[in-house]
């Protein structure tokens, strides 16, 4: 089935407009500004001397950076899984640059899915097809929180929440934050379902709504257009067996999964004397979890800057002040800023190849 709505000539300056090289200067600025602040408060000299960067520092960097790898290749996985084997893994591999490249610029509030409903639109992906694969990516990123949060804090309680941390009730920055955060989060996961593989008439209904008020005439196409993938999507994954949804699932479990192990191996290639057996391990995983929450709205493109400093205060029981600035900073320099370079690579040359005139 063809796309109802055509990409118009607006649009397809809009998306270029989202993704333009130069937007790389907000988060490379706040970013900076975050290694600034920390620097400023937490560098120690003396510290920063006691880190070893011996054999057991290098091979711990390069398990992280296997990791990545590997969450690298779990989003692949997803989306080839998603697009029905539509693609090779070389342009899976590339789409996810181009992915990760776009949440990058934008606030995590907002993300990369809308951006990639544009792009496999161009790579002729159906439109059914289309759909399923940014809504079902929605469902599994944030079902991945939903679920594994209150399972982890009934194992864990509240010293998982951030350092210090005694009871829920403590009136400090994170407990509010994340209870707040993972309400909205439920709430979206819900609605996500609900419409998706519920009552997906309902959205196509709602749609068509919204397309007959006057002050949204300008959206209406889009608006139906919306409520019409909506229907798709779901047909599209009602269709599909056990073994479709048991990968994707496995995808998204995996990539994040890795993205978490990444900076356990982070700290204790930093910090050494930090326990690797699977208790301690599993707990700083757990406390991972619980910052992405806290983080999932953030208003800065791709959590920058605040990233940085959030992470220095969430591990500041395994790696002290002065030094779980160095794990911040080599962890960003990996996962988002390595994500920057790899996007400013592939995507004007995706942009030149399927958007040219």
């Amino acid at each position: 089935m063809k796309n109802p709505l055509p990409i118009a000539e607006a649009e397809r300056q809009e998306f270029v407009r989202s993704i333009r090289l130069s937007r790389m200067i907000l988060p490379v600025a706040l970013g900076l500004a975050a290694v600034g602040y920390l620097f400023y408060r937490q560098f120690d000299v003396e510290k920063f001397r006691t880190i070893s960067w011996s054999t057991h520092a290098f091979a711990w960097i390069g398990a992280a950076l296997l990791l990545l790898i590997a969450r690298h290749f779990f989003y692949a996985f997803r989306l080839k899984t998603l697009t029905g084997n539509q693609f090779s893994w070389k342009k899976c591999l590339e789409l996810i640059v181009i992915w990760e490249f776009s949440s990058a610029l934008t606030p995590t509030s907002k993300g990369g899915p809308f951006v990639m409903l544009f792009v496999l639109t161009q790579e002729k992906v159906p439109a059914g097809r289309t759909a399923a694969a940014i809504f079902y990516t929605m469902i599994c990123d944030t079902g991945f929180f939903v679920v594994l949060l209150p399972l982890l804090l009934s194992i864990y309680g509240p010293p998982m929440l951030y350092p210090g941390t005694t009871a829920y009730t403590d009136q400090n920055l994170a407990s509010s934050v994340l209870f707040f955060t993972y309400s909205m989060m439920v709430m979206y996961w819900i609605v996500l379902m609900f419409f998706v593989f519920i009552r997906p008439q309902y959205a196509r209904k709602a749609m068509h709504g919204l397309a007959g008020v006057s002050w949204l005439k300008k959206w209406s196409a889009k608006l139906i257009w919306w409520g019409e993938e909506f229907e798709l999507a779901a047909q599209e994954l009602r269709q599909q067996n056990w073994t479709y949804h048991a990968k994707v699932m496995i995808g998204a479990l995996g990539a994040w999964t890795s993205k978490f192990l990444m900076i356990n191996c982070l700290i204790i290639a930093i910090v050494p004397t930090t326990p690797i057996d699977g208790g301690t391990q599993a707990f700083i995983y757990a406390r991972l979890v619980a910052m992405f929450v806290i983080m999932a709205f953030s208003p800065t493109p791709g959590a920058a800057g605040l990233a940085e400093i959030a992470l220095a205060g969430f591990i500041s029981d395994y790696a002290p002040t002065g030094i779980g600035m160095i794990v911040a900073i080599l962890w960003r320099a990996m996962a988002y800023y390595g994500y920057l370079i790899a996007g400013a690579i592939v995507v004007p040359a995706w942009v030149s190849v399927r958007l040219k005139r």
